[in-house]
């Protein structure tokens, strides 16, 4: 019966581990390994308390390789992580259906172990360490019930267990946590099949495309200035520029490591440094305030089109510093090819727009009246900012300019830097970001994906190349405050919860707990390593210096931890009544007999010793009083009475 119970309790915590460490990929994985690895456990379960016989391998065999060719038909694959772990998996719901004895369970809690983490490959965001620490006790504690062998204990003992052995293997972590030496990207940027540039700007914006992002709250990036952070309206973080016009779409060109980048901007005055911290993105463009002239990162360079490059893609989250200059002149002379790059046109089609272009451009020849002019006309007319604008046919800017005049910032970007190149004027497409919002509790400014933004760019005699915004001309507020502002002031976006005071704070809060996450865990590569020894004041430490210290640390960690555990299974100290009976048993050469009461003893020292009978029976009188009355007077009077059968016993015969 005892055996039995055993079973079921070894059994009930093995599954409830299981569970853990699979719930948090229930909702990514197909429904039927769900449904698999629930189904084995209810029957496993269900099996063990009615004492049912497990079932035959000749069923189970087929079952477990129809699911590996089903695994194999969901993903097309068993390598990564997410074929991997459903593998898993099917693996830990087959093996519960022949589980007969402590092996097989010690088994199914290593799969336990790898299904957590795969979860934490899968995802690093804060809230999985609670879930890594709730899962990894969950399973020590199914653990510490597996491999206990004899009598049952109470729960609470199994989990008092499984909390001391994590409590001391945390040292351990923290030590192989730091002093590990780091090698280039995070040990769990491994490649899945389902990862995505998390940006979503791409090398190509059709009309329609920035304004989906605006729906996203996510961080693209975080920046921390040196000094005061620029106004709101200055605030334009460049990472694209198109150049590419097919009618509809618009392109950039593959960025090309030159010289050119920084000689063709002369910085004027106004310089911002500032030190950015960016999501992966899958893609090499970098984020930098208008214009960037110094940068300091790995394999990072300024392309001819002055946005910040890298060379291979960012698949993971960085930080770099950058210095930009909000006064500065990008490009002063203009080669008479990349003239033409900048005028270039498809041939045929947007016929309107050309023709009132060339109608607009008769009014101003000179090429910054006739960009104010377009600027004025976006002002005057019907024009609109609308987060859901209609959908555009071939010729797009066309049906804009004259038909839904309805758009976000890519279609009035793409408008005005069409109408700049239809008047002869070189003009461009930037994508980025524009504002931010300042976190005051972690002295940091977030730029969201809702912050995406498109803006032109035109060549001016003598001046290079000139930001010119004209959705600054329909929506002012877009640009002078928010998103959200401009898109309440046209009733498009209604009063959000955290927009409240208390709420709002909390959100603020929880982004900085999320940036110091990602920054001294997430982040936590060479260079962070490096900076880490350095403000210790240990300078150029290489591996051969981290693995020497993290040899010491473990031998120094160990030895505490095996000291202290010899110390917890010291036998108990005697107390100092305890201790001055004993000194009695001594003087008097008679040890006490095993499980000898203190006045039996007592009794038969009186006898062997009869001269010190009273001072023996006073002794033990006054020891039974202090040792189980707690009476202290009585633990006072003891050593000044074993001093005297002492000096007494000296004189005794031998």
């Amino acid at each position: 019966m005892n055996a039995q119970r055993q079973l079921l309790l070894r059994l009930n915590w093995s599954i409830a581990a299981l569970l853990v460490a699979y719930a948090p990929q229930a909702l990514d994985k197909p429904v039927w390994i769900t449904g698999l690895l629930i189904g084995c456990a209810a029957f496993r379960w269900y099996g063990a308390h009615r004492r049912m016989a497990l079932m035959p391998a000749w069923i189970r065999t087929p079952i477990g390789v129809a699911c590996f060719f089903a695994v194999l038909n969901s993903y097309g694959s068993i390598n990564g992580v997410e074929p991997g772990s459903a593998l898993l998996s099917v693996m830990a719901a087959l093996k519960l259906l022949e589980t007969k004895n402590q092996r097989d369970l010690f088994v199914l809690l290593f799969i336990c172990l790898f299904l957590i983490l795969a979860t934490f490959l899968q995802e690093q965001h804060l809230w999985s360490v609670i879930y890594l620490i709730a899962a990894y006790g969950v399973t020590m504690v199914a653990w510490m019930a597996v491999s206990r062998e004899g009598a049952l204990r109470s729960h609470q003992w199994y989990a008092t267990q499984a909390g001391r052995g994590l409590m001391l293997a945390t040292p351990i972590l923290l030590a192989m946590w730091v002093l590990f030496p780091r090698v280039p990207g995070p040990f769990w940027a491994i490649p899945s099949s389902t990862s995505s540039a998390s940006t979503g700007l791409s090398t190509t914006m059709s009309p329609g495309d920035i304004s989906k992002l605006s729906e996203s709250n996510e961080v693209a990036f975080r920046v921390r200035f040196d000094a005061e952070p620029p106004a709101q309206g200055e605030l334009y973080w460049r990472a694209i520029v198109m150049r590419q016009f097919d009618g509809r779409s618009w392109s950039a060109d593959e960025p090309v490591y030159t010289q050119n980048g920084v000689r063709a901007i002369n910085a004027i005055s106004r310089p911002v440094a500032y030190t950015v911290t960016m999501e992966p993105t899958n893609q090499r463009w970098l984020f930098t305030l208008d214009m960037p002239r110094r940068w300091e990162g790995k394999s990072l360079y300024l392309s001819r089109f002055q946005t910040l490059q890298r060379v291979q893609p960012i698949d993971e989250r960085i930080a770099y510093r950058a210095v930009s200059y909000l006064d500065y002149q990008a490009a002063p002379a203009l080669s008479s090819r990349a003239r033409s790059w900048y005028t270039q046109l498809p041939s045929g089609g947007n016929l309107r727009t050309r023709a009132f272009v060339g109608e607009l451009a008769g009014q101003h020849a000179d090429p910054e009246t006739f960009a104010n002019a377009l600027l004025q006309y976006f002002r005057e007319e019907s024009f609109f900012y609308t987060l859901s604008p209609p959908a555009l046919g071939r010729n797009s800017v066309d049906d804009f300019l004259f038909g839904t005049r309805r758009g976000f910032c890519e279609h009035y970007a793409s408008a005005f830097t069409f109408a700049m190149r239809a008047a002869g004027v070189p003009a461009r497409v930037v994508a980025g970001y524009q504002g931010g919002e300042q976190n005051p509790l972690g002295d940091y400014m977030i730029v969201r994906q809702s912050d995406a933004h498109a803006w032109s760019e035109i060549w001016l005699q003598g001046r290079g190349w000139v930001r010119v915004d004209p959705t600054a001309a329909v929506a002012p507020q877009r640009i002078e405050r928010n998103l959200d502002s401009a898109l309440r002031e046209i009733g498009e976006r209604d009063q959000s919860a955290f927009d409240l005071p208390v709420l709002a704070r909390l959100q603020l809060t929880w982004d900085v707990v999320n940036a110091r996450w990602n920054e001294w865990v997430l982040g936590f590569g060479p260079e962070t390593q490096r900076n880490f020894f350095e403000w210790l004041g240990i300078d150029d430490a290489d591996w051969r210096d981290l693995t020497l210290l993290l040899t010491i640390s473990l031998v120094v960690i160990m030895g505490i931890i095996t000291f202290w555990l010899w110390r917890q299974h010291l036998p108990p100290r005697r107390d100092k009544a305890a201790r001055q009976f004993a000194a009695l048993q001594a003087r008097l050469k008679l040890v006490a007999h095993a499980g000898e009461p203190p006045m039996q003893y007592a009794r038969r020292a009186a006898g062997l010793f009869p001269d010190e009978a009273d001072q023996i029976r006073a002794i033990t009188h006054q020891y039974l009083r202090a040792r189980y009355a707690q009476d202290d007077a009585a633990q006072q009077r003891l050593p000044t009475l074993v001093s005297k059968i002492k000096r007494r016993y000296r004189a005794l015969p031998r």
